[in-house]
């Protein structure tokens, strides 16, 4: 009797107290930890290391880079067989076939015919390649010539730091 009687009048009201007190708090820490994982994982792709992926990461990646960048329907096309285009993207209405090379060496005019080749039968607008490296002057005579987009190593790094200025 004692103990039910000691519950009612003071533990229970003064657990409710506690509560409504300390309920402010524990929302301010939610909406708070939720701030820092959204900034970190922004924080985590702006720092991530496209030099030491394999060609199928670096992929991946550049399919996030491109969707985080305002590009839609963006899909990763099948490892072989894909006409040498490894993303197929688009953005305000135009459609873009884009070739990933992740490189160490400079790119060479092979990379901008497959990419002209392969926009062509996916019937794209334009065709891309973007790589971690830079392009052989014969590269980007080549890509002005006939229409390819050349993106290096630069269009990268801005690619990833307007990606991680956006929200997602």
């Amino acid at each position: 009797m004692f103990l039910r009687l000691f519950y009612y009048l003071i533990a229970a009201p003064l657990l409710l107290l506690l509560r409504i007190f300390f309920w402010p708090f524990k929302m301010l820490f939610r909406i708070l930890r939720w701030i820092f994982r959204k900034t970190g994982e922004y924080r985590r792709f702006r720092k991530a290391d496209f030099d030491r992926m394999d060609g199928w990461e670096f992929e991946e990646y550049v399919a996030e880079l491109l969707a985080r960048n305002g590009f839609v329907h963006v899909e990763v096309t099948r490892g072989s067989g894909d006409q040498g285009v490894d993303i197929l993207a688009q953005r305000d209405g135009v459609s873009y076939a884009v070739q990933c090379k992740h490189y160490t060496s400079k790119i060479s005019n092979k990379a901008v015919q497959e990419a002209y080749a392969g926009a062509e039968f996916y019937g794209c607008e334009v065709p891309v390649v973007l790589t971690n490296s830079y392009f052989f002057p014969s590269a980007l005579e080549l890509g002005d010539e006939i229409g390819v987009e050349l993106w290096d190593r630069d269009e990268l790094k801005r690619l990833v730091r307007a990606a991680g200025k956006k929200k997602r």
